[in-house]
């Protein structure tokens, strides 16, 4: 069997490579990702009014039981509002990472010539692929605020090797979540400084997209997901490194 070399990243052949990628499709995806943006407010506001209004019904019965304590007045308010947020939070990473499922397929559709267009069948996938990849989203999430929270490893060092599992589990969708999640850990060996530089560089695109009126932060954030899927096609050779 020919033996493979590992491969490196080029973060400035990436963002090159990205930025030509998000001049022909990046706007359609900015569209979508505000889109995105405008519902996930809706239901922030749904929930935050919803939490209002019932707060005071929920202040009036407390008044009746309580005989004016209005202490514990505030702790039901607060408890309702808590929930109220949480559901929202929780409402809002879930569409984000359904977007996301259908988002990175396209990008990686059009790398691969699979898409030669933007089109919105890149999200018509099996519902196994959305599930795999939540839970991929969640378990790389915690992984990396593990290693924050009890400063086992730097979390610099562990979010570059992580965020291509995400990407490995919509093109692999065959693969299980702990096979996804040690791809990125395989793909990214030697290249967690070129990692840190990309994602520094899509930090300040996402500035940059900020200043410009807050509306080309939406275009930054195509650019961003182009960036992550050329460094997976650029680096995904590594999963047949023999070590």
């Amino acid at each position: 069997m020919e033996r493979i070399d590992r491969i490196y990243l080029d973060a400035s052949a990436t963002l090159s490579t990205a930025w030509e990628y998000a001049k022909k499709h990046g706007l359609i995806i900015a569209a979508v990702l505000f889109v995105l943006s405008l519902v996930t407010q809706g239901a922030s506001s749904l929930f935050n009014s919803g939490a209002n209004l019932d707060h005071d019904q929920i202040q009036h019965v407390a008044e009746q039981i309580s005989k004016g304590d209005m202490e514990a007045l505030k702790q039901v308010g607060e408890m309702y509002r808590g929930v109220g947020n949480s559901l929202c939070t929780g409402f809002s990473a879930l569409l984000n990472m359904i977007v996301y499922v259908g988002l990175y397929n396209l990008a990686l559709g059009l790398f691969s010539g699979r898409f030669t267009e933007t089109t919105f069948d890149a999200f018509n996938l099996p519902v196994t692929v959305y599930l795999k990849y939540i839970a991929v989203s969640i378990i790389c999430g915690i992984l990396g605020f593990v290693s924050a929270l009890f400063c086992l490893i730097p979390w610099f060092f562990v979010a570059p090797r992580l965020v291509l599992a995400p990407v490995y589990q919509i093109d692999h969708p065959e693969e299980g979540v702990i096979e996804s999640i040690k791809a990125s850990w395989k793909m990214t060996e030697g290249n967690t400084g070129s990692m840190i530089m990309l994602g520094v560089f899509c930090f300040l695109i996402s500035i940059v997209g900020f200043l410009a009126c807050c509306v080309g932060a939406y275009f930054a954030e195509a650019i961003e997901l182009f960036a992550l899927v050329a460094a997976y096609n650029q680096l995904k050779a590594n999963c047949f490194v023999q070590e």
